[in-house]
């Protein structure tokens, strides 16, 4: 038996979630819905909506919060653009890449097309994330060319879905492989550096694994061997403890619509600052040593997009020391890009490759950050930026994190509606929410 069949069969034996895993699902749809909030309205997801409904055509199930309807599948790649396109999604450190923005609104979409699947749901995303966590992150990823998240979380959206329908060990094997496959290459992910509405390929990828479940369904026949490949999959990391040791439980949140790579900078220089109870404006220089995979973002002092900003470290650094962190909940200001102070102060940013920070990841994204007032600098390392299993941010926190995206987005009493709504799927009732989604947004009064 192959290790996609393996996978599959495992898989389809799961009746539920031990509380723990529900409890970190429940958690990571409440962060999808956030990003997704903000992410419908910028110019990137208001283009994969009305994209969709062109490529996949109209239907019944809602892209979120317009009035716009399409097929599961083109709601799913709409839904999907508006949780990434913000980079504020979810997260998993093992696999270096973001689940949430595939596998909730793929699982999401097909309950919305079909209502009865409801009680299904929190343990359908449990699976997606399992799948394809354990996929991404039983490659060596420190050789890969690219670590974008659409080479792996289709196959987590194929797999969910699948056994979300009671689809047999059989079709979600074959869906699995296909998806896999056929996932997108993004040749471009480590070179270019303009800003896009590609990002990751997560939409794409996430089409992709629906499709691909579609066709198995159909007959269609897919290498079931693709994970077999001992040089580039590790089968222990494939199998042991699949659907026993949720990898959901570990995922980290995003507190800032930036690269996960920059928030310990960030974290950092706001530490340097309180403890030492210094100005920003007293600071003449900034170095960052990281790791090498952040040397490969594209840190340009001077984003020409917000799409590329969220990859640059010290743009990042010169929005939060002169706009302050709420700036960064999320990045949507374009008057930003021609900030002469945010210019300014990014410009006395330095980033480094160090061997030290390089030796921990992918299991850690540290920097350490030396800021200079003068003659005098001051050294901060962060090892783990808040949000990370090891300095977790809870449901207060999240639902912090859903007003920050919310208030300036939806009016209040819209906002207040869905706050409701996520109490309700905290509790176990999807109903409310799926409603909600459903609804227009309304923005609030400038």
């Amino acid at each position: 038996m192959y290790i996609s069949e393996k996978i599959a069969e495992i898989v389809t034996a799961v009746e539920d979630l031990p509380p723990s895993a529900s409890e970190a699902t429940r958690r990571c749809i409440l962060d999808a819905v956030s990003a997704a909030v903000t992410g419908q309205g910028t110019p990137g997801g208001k283009a994969a909506r009305d994209g969709a409904v062109s490529t996949w055509g109209s239907g019944s199930v809602p892209v979120w919060l317009s009035s716009a309807r399409s097929t599961e599948v083109g709601a799913a790649f709409a839904n999907s653009a508006a949780v990434a396109m913000l980079d504020i999604d979810d997260g998993h450190r093992a696999a270096a890449g973001h689940p949430g923005a595939s596998i909730v609104p793929a699982v999401l979409a097909a309950v919305h097309a079909d209502p009865t699947l409801a009680p299904r749901a929190v343990t359908a995303v449990a699976i997606g994330y399992e799948v394809g966590l354990r996929i991404a992150a039983s490659r060596d990823i420190r050789t890969l060319d690219t670590v974008i998240t659409g080479r792996w979380c289709g196959q987590g959206a194929a797999a969910a879905v699948g056994w979300l329908k009671r689809m047999s060990p059989r079709v979600i094997a074959e869906a699995v492989a296909a998806a896999g496959s056929v996932a997108p290459i993004m040749a471009v992910a480590e070179f270019t550096e303009v800003g896009n509405h590609v990002k990751e390929a997560i939409p794409h990828a996430t089409a992709n694994g629906l499709a691909s479940l579609h066709l198995a369904q159909s007959g269609f026949l897919a290498p079931l061997d693709i994970l077999d490949d001992a040089r580039v999959f590790s089968g222990s990391t494939l199998l042991d403890g699949l659907c026993e040791d949720w990898m959901i439980e570990s995922c980290y949140f995003k507190p800032y619509s930036c690269c996960r790579w920059i928030h310990a900078p960030i974290d950092g220089l706001m530490k340097i600052v309180a403890d030492r109870n210094l100005s920003f404006g007293d600071i003449t220089k900034i170095r960052i040593d990281t790791f090498g995979k952040a040397m490969t973002l594209n840190n340009q002092a001077a984003p020409k997009s917000l799409e590329a900003a969220q990859f640059s470290i010290p743009f990042c650094l010169g929005v939060l020391a002169t706009r302050g962190p709420e700036a960064l909940v999320p990045m949507t200001d374009l008057d930003l890009l021609k900030d002469p102070k945010v210019l300014s102060f990014a410009s006395l940013v330095e980033v480094f490759f160090d061997s030290e920070m390089d030796s921990y990841f992918p299991s850690a994204v540290p920097s350490r950050i030396s800021v200079s007032c003068g003659d005098e600098t001051y050294s901060e390392t962060v090892m783990a930026p808040l949000g990370e299993p090891s300095n977790p941010m809870g449901w207060d926190a999240l639902f912090g994190k859903f007003h920050a995206l919310a208030s300036s987005h939806l009016e209040s009493q819209q906002e207040a509606g869905l706050r409701r709504a996520l109490d309700d799927m905290r509790m176990g009732d999807l109903a409310p929410l799926l409603s909600e989604l459903a609804r227009p947004a309304i923005e609030p009064d400038k």
